[in-house]
């Protein structure tokens, strides 16, 4: 699973990318900080981290 640093605590924090597109906010478990990626603000690199994991995904034979 994917993890970005909490910007607050640096604490790595996994997300799920499908929930990231869709707009959900996670909270990072060490200091609480809720943190939000907004997809039209970040859509072209979470549009090629998309990409890179379904070709992951088909090289791996994974559904």
């Amino acid at each position: 699973m994917p993890s970005i640093p909490c910007p607050k605590c640096k604490t790595p924090l996994a997300f799920e990318l499908p929930k990231v597109l869709d707009g959900k906010t996670f909270t990072c478990s060490s200091c609480q900080t809720v943190i939000a990626i907004s997809y039209e603000d970040n859509k072209q690199s979470l549009d090629k981290a998309t990409e890179a994991l379904d070709k992951l995904k088909d090289e791996l034979d994974i559904d």
